[in-house]
């Protein structure tokens, strides 16, 4: 289990500890560290720094594997790892055409739907025939 946020992930941490799941956690000096195995010390305060522990992590994951040799650099940008929150450009919807409704609009039919066909069959004098008790 990797957590960014020990005080966070309290419970997440605490029940790994019952099935004896091994915890890596990024801390910072004030993190709790119990039932936390592996304490990687790091600036958890600001998100574009959990963003690169995440891309460090990853990269020596891959290193140490062998998919990526050490000799070469890693073209995955470390702002991949970054959560970024929408902006209003980003926001935008694309624009709606303005269509104006023709006569033809107002003046339709309506379309039959399954609500009318179904109470099509009702008669219009509901039957009030009550049954004798015997």
């Amino acid at each position: 289990l990797v957590v960014s946020y020990p005080s966070a992930d309290h419970q997440a941490i605490m029940e790994s500890s019952y099935v004896n799941i091994p915890v890596i956690a990024f801390c910072n000096t004030d993190s709790p560290t119990k039932y936390v195995d592996i304490a990687i010390p790091c600036n958890i305060k600001s998100i574009h720094s959990v963003g690169l522990m995440w891309w460090l992590l990853a990269r020596e994951v891959r290193r140490m594997r062998g998919d990526t040799p050490r000799t070469l650099e890693w073209d995955v940008m470390p702002d991949l790892y970054f959560f970024r929150e929408e902006t209003k450009e980003e926001e935008e919807t694309p624009d709606v055409p303005d269509v104006q409704p023709t006569q033809e609009t107002y003046n339709a039919a309506p379309a039959a739907d399954a609500f009318s066909a179904a109470t099509a069959d009702v008669t219009a004098e509901p039957n009030t025939t009550i049954a004798s008790a015997s």
